[in-house]
């Protein structure tokens, strides 16, 4: 069987800043694809919600006009790699397995030809929790494919001005997806890619010096043009600054609030980011438990990544408030600390006592008595190092 043409990205995903201009696609499936991406592309009020659902749901039957519902094997869908949002918490997908359980599967998830399977288009979150029901299917209707190719880092780009609009993606989310997305469009400042927070927060802290920091609300919703010049304006000293405001202000973010709110989630501790994708814990108490640090605790990172990992569970199961956040935390390094403290305070005490022993004069059986002791002691002593 001769393999499916990929479809196109621009078919699926309206460009961001053109939410108004709808491509001129032949059929009604094509016409009702574009609407859909346009109106997610903008903040909804509930009317308009409402005409959204209803637009998906008209895609649905037109799909299921032209090929039918069908049933397609869960391990033949795949998830879009550069799909922005990555952040499913366990307990909303099993809440949701429950009611797909108890009330079946209304809406068919959209998919269309993807290698020997199927790309998901909508219904992601059906996708992961129909496993927890317990599902192998899930009722499906299939996207006709026409173009050439499908660029799906064009598609992340598309995609993530929707989820922007709609503010529905976790900050941790957000900054994995613009610094994918800066390097995409910037190939050539890939080397600095783990750099991108820091050279733009310098590149802010001498804007501030500059006293230009303020024009920055203002030039984030303003026209292309005058954010070109304002950014020739501000004569910039790297062309990754230049890179990086620019891909910024193209989604119309304030990169003061992407450098102060959204890149540090980038160096959170990556057992939190598990816990932030299972959870969906909240940043700000994402960022109160990164304070649990090997240094900080005054432990091993071993051990410090089980302190912060039990303690961010805690936080994420007994749904605990920003301030009940705070007290564990401020708990947990106090008691720590002073775990610690004894414990040094012990170890100073046993390293004086041995250092005033005198064994002049001792018998040959008590030497060797206190050589088999301090082996001993040094190998448990090297037991524990590895440990740490």
């Amino acid at each position: 069987m001769p393999r499916p043409k990929p479809i196109g990205a621009s078919q699926i995903f309206a460009e961001a800043g053109q939410t108004q201009k709808v491509h001129q696609l032949s059929g009604r499936v094509e016409e009702l694809e574009a609407e859909i991406v346009r109106l997610k592309s903008q903040e909804l009020a509930s009317q308009e919600k409402l005409e959204l659902e209803a637009k998906i749901q008209e895609l649905t039957q037109q799909l299921s006009a032209q090929g039918g519902v069908q049933e397609i094997e869960i391990m033949r869908m795949e998830r879009n790699i550069f799909q922005p949002r990555q952040t499913f918490p366990q307990s909303e997908l099993r809440a949701f397995a429950e009611l797909l359980k108890e009330e079946g599967q209304h809406t068919p998830v959209i998919l269309f030809p993807w290698n020997d399977g199927y790309l998901i288009f909508d219904g992601e979150r059906r996708w992961r929790a129909a496993p927890l029901v317990p599902w192998t299917t899930l009722k499906a209707v299939i996207i006709p494919l026409e173009s050439e190719e499908i660029n799906l880092q064009e598609i992340q780009s598309q995609a993530l001005s929707t989820s922007i609009h709609r503010k529905d993606l976790h900050p941790l989310d957000l900054a994995e997806c613009l610094i994918n997305q800066i390097v995409f469009r910037n190939p050539e400042i890939e080397e600095e890619r783990d750099r991108i927070p820091t050279i733009l927060n310098t590149c802010l802290q001498r804007i501030k010096r500059n006293k230009r920091l303020s024009d920055l609300a203002i030039i984030t919703t303003a026209p292309r043009e005058e954010q070109k010049e304002w950014l020739e304006s501000i004569e910039l000293k790297q062309v990754a600054e230049l890179k990086i405001l620019q891909t910024l202000l193209d989604y119309q973010l304030n990169p003061s609030s992407i450098s102060t709110n959204i890149f540090p989630m980038l160096a959170i501790a990556n057992d939190l980011k598990d816990v932030v994708r299972e959870f969906g814990l909240d940043a700000s108490k994402v960022r109160e438990l990164n304070k649990l640090s090997a240094e900080k605790l005054n432990l091993g990172t071993a051990k410090a990544t089980k302190v912060r990992t039990q303690a961010a569970r805690k936080v994420a199961v007994e749904n605990l408030s920003l301030k009940e956040t705070r007290d564990l935390v401020s708990e947990l390094l106090t008691s720590h600390n002073a775990e610690q403290q004894v414990a040094y305070s012990q170890s100073q005490r046993a390293i004086k006592t041995l250092q005033t022993i005198s064994v002049e004069g001792w018998q040959p059986d008590e030497i060797q008595s206190l050589k088999q002791a301090l082996e001993a002691k040094l190998a448990e002593l090297e037991q524990i190092s590895k440990s740490l």
